[in-house]
């Protein structure tokens, strides 16, 4: 074999063992959504991913690195997702508005998320990994708050206690998307979660634009 097939061959290997790797944290992830850590087996992964168990040992060591690695590309895309909506070139109030869709969007792509803090909320974080996951949406609530704050400072938004907000809004939103994940008559599919979310988000929002200020 060539330099160039060889080159080729291990080029295949390494795009055939990302898309494994991939499979197996996405059938993770959504296990996760609806199950307990402890209630998730490797079988029930490899199943979903249509994969062999082994793979999952081969790529991951263990069932703790498996989910692990979801809970690292999980924190990686809120993150980006959030502090991109943060950054973004536009007023105050546009910015604090564009924050919460883009917060909602990530419940809806990844329930795992919702799953997660109301556990760690009703018993406190009981490994490492949902220690780093409680911390890290806990900066992420203080970067939301600060835009609330600038929303003010800019007179886009009636004067609030921005701390309050954000945590109000934390929770509405955690907790109308957990209806999603619910198993009886009081479950809501995600495109109504979404429609309920921004219906009660424009309501808010006229509420708290300061006459005269832009609305975007």
């Amino acid at each position: 074999m060539t330099d160039a097939e060889e080159s080729s061959a291990a080029a295949r290997g390494s795009r055939r063992r990302e898309r494994t790797r991939a499979a197996l944290i996405d059938a993770a992830e959504a296990l996760m959504s609806q199950r307990a850590p402890e209630e998730i087996r490797i079988e029930d992964v490899a199943a979903r991913a249509g994969i062999s168990p082994a793979s999952v040992y081969v790529h991951f060591g263990t069932k703790d690195g498996l989910l692990a690695a979801v809970t690292e590309r999980v924190l990686g895309v809120a993150t980006e997702a959030l502090r991109s909506a943060y950054a973004a070139d536009t007023t105050p109030l546009e910015r604090f508005a564009g924050v919460g869709v883009a917060y909602l969007r990530l419940l809806l792509d990844h329930p795992v998320v919702v799953k997660y803090l109301t556990a760690t909320g009703e018993r406190g974080p009981a490994t490492a990994v949902e220690v780093e996951v409680v911390e890290r949406f806990g900066e992420l609530r203080r970067e939301f708050e600060q835009s609330i704050r600038d929303a003010v400072d800019d007179d886009g938004i009636r004067r609030v206690d921005p701390e309050l907000l954000s945590f109000f809004l934390f929770g509405a939103w955690n907790g109308v998307a957990a209806l999603a994940l619910r198993r009886d008559a009081l479950v809501l599919p995600p495109e109504r979660v979404e429609a309920a979310v921004i219906e009660a988000g424009l309501v808010l929002l006229e509420g708290l634009i300061v006459d005269g200020a832009p609305r975007g």
